[in-house]
C-alpha cells in the first residue's frame, strides 16, 4: 500500500496547489475595448491571452495487485556425517545399544561413562533441507484508471457576439478567440456587444456603436436670375453630418459648402464633401410675347356670296412685358385686335422692369432693340390684306328628283324639293311611250347650275353641257275602278 498512500497524496497535493492558485488569480484575460471594435463595415473580435483549463490529479493511479505471488529464492542444503557407535547393553542374550556421532571420535570414545565404539556405518544428517528459487507470479502494484482525475479542456472559455441584438456568434475557445463580422448595412450605425465567460474568472462584457459611412447628399443651388447676388444654397435635411455654409459673394461672388462628418459617422472614400457655386447678374430671362396673326378671309357659304372676316392678333402676354399695337399708317395704338383693317401693324413688347429684366431669347421674326448690350423691347410688324370676295357655287346635290307616279298621266309629276342648291330645275321634255318604255312617258330632268356641279350626281344623273340631266319613266296606266281601288 505504500505506492497507492503515496500516490493519492500526490494527488491531493497537486489539486489543492491548483485550488489555490485558481483562487488567487483573476481572470486571465479581460474583454477591453481593445480586444473588440468597429468600423462601419466590420465589428472585430480578438480575444487574447485566456488559458485552457488544466488537468486535476494523474490520469491513473499504483495499488497492489491482489494477483501478485512473491519469488522464492533458493536454499541451500545443510548437512554432515553421522558415525554409528554402539556399546554392551547386556550379555545374555547380548544386546547392543547403538547411538550416533556427529563427527568421528575414533574407534572407541568414552561416552555417558561407557565405551562405544565405532561400527563403521555412517549416515548422512541433513541440518537444512534444500529448496529450488521460484519466480515472482506478475508484479507487486499495477496501474488503474483515477476516478477523482479530471481532465485538462482545451477550450474552457466561451464567448457570445451580438450586432444590433442578434446573435452572430457562440462559440467555445482555448487561448485566444478572433473573428471579424460584417454589417448589413455600413450606412447607419450598428449596435453590438461580446460577452466572455472564462473558466477562471468572472463573466465580462464590452459593448459598443458602429461608426457609419455615408455620403454626403449635394446641396442645390439656387440662384435667381437679375443683377443682385440673391444665389443660395438648399441644404437638405441629413443625419450624421452637417453642412456649413461660406459666403464670399462679396469679395469673389463664390458661396460654398463643406460638409462635415458628426460623431460616430465617416464619409465614404471619395465622396464629395464640398460645392463651389459662383453668382451670376444675369437679367432674368423675359418671354416674348406669343403673337398668333389670322388675316383676313372669305368664308364660303353653302351657296352665294362668301362673308368677309376681320383679320385679327391674339396676344399671350407673360407677365413683366407690357405690349402695344400700332398702326403704320398713323400711329395710332390699336385696342381691339379683333377687328383689324386692311394696313401694316407693329407689335412692340417691352420689359417692365428694365433694370433687372431683359429678353435673352428672341423668336425669329422679331425686331431686336439692344441697349447697352441687353434687349428691352422687340418688335414684330403683321400686314393685313384685304380678302378677295368668294362664291361658293352647289356644294352638293343631296339627292336624284323623285318620280310622283299615280294612275293616268296628268296626275304624274316629278319632286326636286330641297334636293339642291345654287341653279333652277325644269322639265326639258316629255315623251308618252318613250322608245323601249311602251306605257311609260318619259321626263327629261334637267338641273343648271349658277356654279359648278359637284363630281359626282345621286341616282342615274349624268352631264351634258354643264347641266344635271335625270331621265325618268313613269306608267301611263288610266285611271280605272279597280285601279283607284287598288
Amino acid at each position: 500500500m505504500k505506492k497507492l498512500i503515496a500516490s493519492i497524496a500526490t494527488t491531493a497535493m497537486l489539486a489543492g496547489g491548483l485550488a489555490v492558485l485558481a483562487a488567487a488569480a483573476p481572470a486571465t484575460a479581460d474583454v477591453a475595448p481593445a480586444a473588440a471594435s468597429a468600423t462601419c463595415e466590420v465589428l472585430t473580435v480578438n480575444l487574447t491571452g485566456y488559458d485552457a483549463k488544466p488537468g486535476v490529479g494523474e490520469p491513473q493511479i499504483e495499488v497492489d495487485n491482489p494477483a501478485y505471488v512473491p519469488a522464492v529464492a533458493a536454499v541451500a542444503e545443510v548437512s554432515h556425517t553421522d558415525y554409528e557407535y554402539k556399546t554392551l547393553a547386556g550379555l545374555f542374550p547380548t544386546k547392543w545399544t547403538y547411538r550416533t556421532a556427529h563427527k568421528y571420535g575414533g574407534a572407541a570414545v568414552l561416552y555417558d561413562w561407557r565405551i562405544w565404539t565405532a561400527t563403521g556405518a555412517t549416515s548422512k544428517h541433513v541440518e537444512v533441507a534444500g529448496v529450488a528459487a521460484k519466480p515472482a507470479v506478475s508484479t507487486p502494484t499495477v496501474w488503474v484508471a483515477n476516478p477523482d482525475y479530471v481532465a485538462p479542456a482545451e477550450q474552457p472559455n466561451t464567448v457570445t457576439v451580438k450586432v444590433n441584438g442578434s446573435v452572430v456568434a457562440d462559440a467555445a475557445f482555448g487561448a485566444a478567440f478572433a473573428d471579424t463580422f460584417a454589417f448589413a448595412d455600413r450606412s447607419v450605425r450598428n449596435t453590438w456587444s461580446v460577452d466572455v465567460t472564462a473558466w477562471n474568472g468572472a463573466p465580462t462584457h464590452v459593448e459598443g456603436t458602429s461608426t457609419a459611412c455615408v455620403t454626403p447628399a449635394a446641396p442645390t443651388w439656387v440662384d435667381e436670375c437679375g443683377p443682385a447676388n440673391n444665389g443660395h444654397w438648399v441644404l437638405p435635411a441629413v443625419v450624421g453630418y452637417t453642412y456649413a455654409v461660406t459666403d464670399h459673394s462679396t469679395l469673389n461672388g463664390k458661396v460654398g459648402v463643406v460638409a462635415t462628418a458628426q460623431d460616430g459617422y465617416v464619409f465614404n472614400v471619395g465622396a464629395r464633401k464640398q460645392w463651389t457655386q459662383t453668382q451670376n447678374n444675369d437679367r432674368c430671362d423675359q418671354a416674348v410675347p406669343t403673337v398668333v396673326f389670322t388675316n383676313q378671309a372669305c368664308v364660303a357659304p353653302t351657296y352665294g356670296e362668301g362673308t368677309i372676316t376681320f383679320a385679327n392678333l391674339a396676344i399671350t402676354n407673360p407677365s413683366g412685358v407690357k405690349v402695344l399695337v400700332k398702326r403704320k399708317s398713323d400711329g395710332a395704338a390699336i385696342t381691339d385686335l379683333a377687328n383689324l383693317t386692311p394696313g401694316h401693324y407693329d407689335v412692340i413688347a417691352t420689359v417692365k422692369n428694365e433694370g433687372a429684366d431683359a429678353f435673352t431669347t428672341v423668336p425669329e421674326g422679331w425686331t431686336v432693340f439692344a441697349e447697352d448690350g441687353f434687349t428691352f423691347k422687340v418688335s414684330k410688324g403683321f400686314d393685313v390684306v384685304a380678302a378677295a370676295p368668294c362664291f361658293n357655287p352647289v356644294a352638293t346635290i343631296t339627292a336624284a328628283p323623285k318620280v310622283i307616279d299615280v294612275c293616268g298621266i296628268d296626275n304624274d309629276g316629278i319632286d326636286w324639293d330641297g334636293i339642291a342648291l345654287g341653279g333652277t330645275w325644269k322639265i326639258a321634255s316629255k315623251v308618252v311611250d318613250a322608245p323601249d318604255h311602251h306605257g311609260e312617258t318619259r321626263y327629261r330632268v334637267v338641273f343648271t347650275p349658277t356654279g359648278v356641279l359637284p363630281a359626282e350626281l345621286p341616282g342615274k344623273g349624268f352631264v351634258v353641257d354643264g347641266k344635271a340631266v335625270w331621265l325618268m319613266y313613269l306608267d301611263n296606266a288610266p285611271c280605272t275602278d279597280a285601279g283607284l281601288a287598288a
